[in-house]
């Protein structure tokens, strides 16, 4: 199978990730992570990369970095070189290190930006490492909440997003985990990892759909569902759990929704579950049949009937659009979402 090609030229943001090979420890001893590091610092003095974010555990690590010339390849093999030389010499070893080559996935949206570095700070806390981010050692969590970091991270965009969101004219570090310490950390993993399996390049709607009015979510559903062909529908913008939890109450409040299926009234409510959990978290037909309990044919079935609704029923359109801005707004608490 072709390899897909990296997206990289000058300035691009990317989310870099890589793993042991066969699930074993890629770092084993203070050393090896200190060494890690020196080496990522050395292409940050080179300028092939400037790192924002990171978090190196044992078996895997994440960056948040932009690409300042787009030689972002060029840096990461020879970052990684480096290090599985010294890992091998070191052990009197030979043979591959790493799961593979590293993963790489452009990062246009400033909202999935800042979602990416919580994400990258809860993972040793998930791991049960520590107990908040600021204590682990070896990620970027620990300098944002000092004044001063090491010179190979640069702090800026970070500073400025923390001003902003904090309405302060000067970075003060008590602030950082109001805005990227722990919240709904497991939903934001999954729409993390979710991107992180999508194959290949395409256009991030994140931000526009923050910053949309109804109408206008409403009509991204609509070009989407004209779209779909029974595949999985562009990238995740959105986790299964804010979905679901949004249709419930939904229904909760309103009741009965009937639409006008081939003969008769439909029930409404599995079908937008279907089509919003299809269209916002880009999951698939068994992901879908999981959730709600349904095979994965029915589910394609569901999904078909709302594509069809999205085109020729106009109230099933916008109360679609209501829920889709809903489930946004639960998903990206306060960042930008037009009310």
């Amino acid at each position: 199978m072709p390899r897909h090609p990296r997206d990289d030229f000058p300035d691009q943001w990317h989310h870099l990730m890589n793993r042991g090979l066969a699930k074993r420890t890629l770092f084993e001893s203070e050393d090896d992570l200190r060494y890690f590091l020196s080496r990522l610092a050395r292409e940050v003095r080179a300028r092939r990369l400037e790192l924002h974010a990171f978090c190196v555990l044992t078996t895997h690590f994440h960056l948040l970095v932009r690409s300042p010339e787009g030689e972002l390849s060029a840096a990461m093999q020879h970052m990684q070189n480096e290090y599985a030389r010294w890992f091998n010499r070191t052990r009197r070893r030979d043979g591959p290190l790493y799961r593979g080559r590293f993963v790489s996935k452009p990062v246009e949206s400033l909202a999935y930006r800042e979602l990416l570095v919580r994400y990258i700070d809860a993972n040793p806390v998930s791991a049960g490492l520590v107990t908040s981010a600021e204590l682990y050692p070896h990620g970027s969590a620990r300098w944002y909440a000092a004044n001063r970091g090491p010179i190979w991270l640069e702090r800026s965009w970070v500073e400025r997003t923390v001003c902003r969101h904090a309405g302060i004219e000067r970075y003060d570090p008590r602030r950082y985990a109001e805005l990227f310490g722990p919240r709904d950390s497991k939903r934001s993993a999954e729409l993390v990892e979710r991107r992180l399996l999508r194959p290949g390049l395409e256009p991030d709607p994140l931000d526009e759909l923050l910053h949309a009015a109804a109408g206008e979510t409403r009509a991204w559903m609509q070009r989407k569902a004209a779209l779909a062909d029974g595949t999985t529908i562009g990238l995740p913008v959105c986790d299964e759990e804010s979905v679901c939890a949004v249709v419930e109450e939904a229904r909760a409040r309103v009741g009965s929704w009937k639409v006008r299926g081939e003969r008769k009234l439909v029930d409404a409510w599995p079908v937008a579950t279907i089509g919003l959990l299809r269209e916002l978290c880009g999951s698939t037909l068994a992901d879908v049949g999981a959730r709600t309990a349904r095979t994965a044919s029915n589910a394609w079935k569901l999904e078909g009937r709302h594509r069809r609704w999205m085109q020729e029923d106009e109230p099933y359109a916008t109360r679609i659009g209501e829920l889709a801005r809903e489930a946004m707004v639960r998903c990206h608490p306060g960042v930008g979402v037009v009310r």
